[in-house]
């Protein structure tokens, strides 16, 4: 919030709100244990002091305001090397008086943390009647620390609770950090009660079912974070006789400074890791030095990992972790962290790095941007067949019950005996007679009428998968709305609360995490790869009408005169060569031509002739024409869902660019509310469309 400048007096720093050229990057402090554990006890002589003896910025050290040393490379099994600045050599370093460095600070300390209580009483005020829990998430970092400290000098310690999400990935100094930080508020405020939310497994069990997690799929922080929080909130409203869900507001202590993707948060948002969590980031314009210097004049306990130099506190090894804080988490936690090593270096070893290949695919994180399942292996599997109007499913080594699980898809009926099952699902107005036949460890299962419905076939297919590959990570479980479904210690459906809302099977592609962790696309033939080409080449971007308009007016004049970003001007150009107005080489068609003197007369016959060249050039378009039936509401997340269902050989992210683009264009052209081939309309906090069609052709 504030910006930094050094205070070269007494080696500390000065928060200003003042912008000049001495303003610097915020440090963050530097102790003994972080210049022992990296070497600089060569080079420099300092004492085992509980003060922080200097400061850094990124990797480079700094004294009295200028930079000693930096230190560069590293990685989990290899130090960083140490690079002596001139005014580095030989340096004799002295504690830093904190408490002068708080002293001078106590104005601007001031004012954030009375803007931060504001907040959090406002928002407290504001949110009493809505929601059911007020909790502080706490991590047993300087982060989570101060918030805690914040709301307990706000709130009565009977208005909120405390939630530590025991991921049992954590270092040692962190389970530390949550006992010590739990007595003293328990001796200061009796009152108060701490939960710890706990996964079902231990994490390194996850690790072998799901695989190592990685930036793409990211399953570790539902599984080991949401779902436990989300799950003990459940439970501790279990016996209130509310049918939904509680509504549960999180004070956090997420800092925009820390991501990209953070600083695009809202301060409070709704639904961003589970719909009935709104979160509160009660410190969320703070800077690092601001929470260390608020830590320091509270007299707040500090994290022992901050002292050996780690820039955040969280899992001891994480696909977002920086090789630097990896070398630091293997040094501090090394018998606990070899575990997981373990686990990466056999994937490394099926991936066919042998030796001294596998360490460094290992060190160099190469496992971080695993996007496929290639080197994980499974013998769970299903098959499908279709044949004369009936689909085959072959199920391998299920796990779970798939008569149990297709309960969540609509209203079952069947009857079993000697291995066989015959039964109906009823979707709707619709009924799908199937057939299960169990054969040791597999089952093959037949269902009819299926394959001209296709959000009947995209949700048996996600039951499938949910069968198969089910390893009751409880993460589904905590989507469900009425507490009709649980999963932990087996899949039980309660039918009389169940509301077939499909919350279950649309938390991630093919309905369950293991199974998208397990079968990630490791990519699609020619002839799909031909059959979906471009359908994400609009960068999101709908053909506006007005867009059109000035092309038309201006033909080749417009690729130099146009008000649109290049984003935009690409998205642009991939519309106009699918409605056939601009060839591959980006040259004007004849019926670009034409259809300029005509949009002077009939705008609607422009669009009417656009859309019947969409249809034949455009992936997107051609699906939404196919696919979707008429007269019939259908939300954005559903169309998505139904196309990953469908097409499993795209990317995720490249269905929803292509959805989007699809919307955008419906909503801003006559092709939505004058022609009717799709109406855009809001509810809630997401856009719907209907396909009715026009009779004024």
């Amino acid at each position: 919030m504030f910006k930094i400048k050094w205070d070269k007096e007494i080696n500390g720093i000065f928060l200003t709100d003042k912008t000049n050229d001495e303003v610097i990057n915020p440090p963050r402090p530097v102790f003994y244990e972080e210049l022992d554990l990296l070497g600089f006890d060569r080079y420099w002589s300092y004492p085992k002091s509980q003060k922080p003896l200097l400061w850094a910025i990124g990797r480079r050290y700094y004294y009295k305001g200028l930079m000693v040393a930096e230190a560069k490379g590293g990685n989990l099994f290899q130090s960083p090397s140490i690079v002596i600045s001139e005014e580095g050599n030989k340096l004799s370093l002295k504690p830093i008086s904190i408490e002068k460095v708080v002293e001078k600070n106590k104005k601007a300390l001031f004012v954030l943390e009375n803007e931060a209580m504001d907040f959090v009483e406002h928002t407290y005020r504001v949110y009493k009647k809505k929601m059911d829990f007020f909790a502080v998430s706490f991590s047993g970092g300087k982060d989570s620390q101060v918030v805690l400290d914040i709301v307990s000098r706000v709130l009565h310690p009977d208005d909120f609770i405390v939630i530590f999400c025991d991921t049992t990935m954590e270092i040692s100094h962190t389970y530390k950090a949550v006992e010590k930080t739990k007595k003293e508020y328990q001796k200061k405020y009796p009152e108060l009660k701490f939960y710890t939310a706990k996964p079902p497994k231990d994490a390194l069990e996850f690790w072998k079912e799901f695989g190592p997690p990685s930036r793409i799929h990211r399953w570790c922080s539902t599984v080991t974070k949401t779902a436990p929080f989300v799950r003990l909130i459940n439970d501790m409203d279990k016996d209130t006789g509310r049918n939904n869900q509680p509504k549960t507001l999180v004070f956090e202590g997420t800092r925009s400074e820390e991501s990209n993707r953070r600083c695009t948060y809202q301060r409070i948002a709704s639904g961003v890791k589970h719909s009935n969590l709104e979160n509160a980031e009660v410190i969320r314009y703070w800077n690092v030095t601001e929470v260390f210097l608020y830590l320091f004049l509270r007299g707040l306990e500090l994290n022992k990992g901050y002292r050996y130099g780690l820039g955040r506190i969280g899992c001891m090894i994480c696909p977002f972790g920086s090789p630097f804080n990896d070398y630091i988490y293997n040094k501090i936690n090394k018998r606990a962290i070899g575990d997981y090593i373990k686990i990466l270096k056999n994937y490394a070893e099926t991936l066919g790095y042998k030796n001294e290949e596998s360490f460094l695919f290992i060190s160099q994180g190469k496992w971080k941007s695993r996007t496929s399942s290639n080197g994980l292996k499974s013998k769970h599997f299903f098959k499908i067949e279709h044949i004369w109007g009936k689909s085959k499913f072959i199920l391998n080594l299920p796990r779970e019950k798939f008569l149990e699980w297709l309960k969540v898809t609509g209203d079952v009926l069947y009857k079993e005996g000697n291995n066989k099952t015959a039964g109906e699902l009823k979707i709707g107005n619709e009924i799908f007679p199937f057939e299960i036949d169990k054969q040791d460890d597999r089952e093959i299962i037949k269902f009819s009428n299926i394959s001209r419905n296709i959000i009947a076939q995209s949700e048996i297919k996600k039951v499938l998968y949910k069968s198969t590959y089910c390893i009751h990570c409880g993460a589904c479980e905590v989507e469900c709305p009425t507490g009709a479904l649980k999963v932990i210690p087996e899949v039980k459906i309660n039918t009389k609360l169940c509301t077939h809302c499909s919350n279950c099977l649309n938390l991630a592609r093919r309905g369950c995490l293991v199974a998208k962790s397990l079968t990630m696309s490791k990519g699609a033939s020619r002839m799909e790869k031909n059959r979906l080409k471009g359908f994400g080449r609009y960068l999101t971007f709908g053909i506006r009408n007005e867009w059109l308009k000035d092309f038309l007016s201006k033909l080749e004049l417009w690729f130099s005169d146009n008000n649109l970003g290049n984003k935009q001007v690409e998205g642009m150009k991939a519309w106009l060569k699918d409605s056939e107005l601009l060839d591959n080489n980006n040259n004007v068609t004849e019926l670009a031509n034409l259809l300029s003197k005509t949009s002077k007369l009939s705008n609607k016959i422009v669009w009417e002739i656009i859309w019947i060249n969409l249809y034949y050039n455009s992936s997107v378009c051609q699906w939404f024409s196919k696919n979707l039936e008429w007269d019939k509401i259908f939300r954005m997340s559903e169309i998505i869902e139904m196309v990953s269902a469908s097409e499993e050989s795209i990317s995720e992210r490249t269905i929803k660019s292509g959805i989007k683009s699809l919307f955008n264009t419906l909503e801003t052209t006559p092709l939505g509310k004058e022609l009717k081939i799709g109406i855009i309309e809001k509810r809630g906090r997401e856009r719907v469309v209907k396909k009715l069609g026009t009779d004024d052709i």
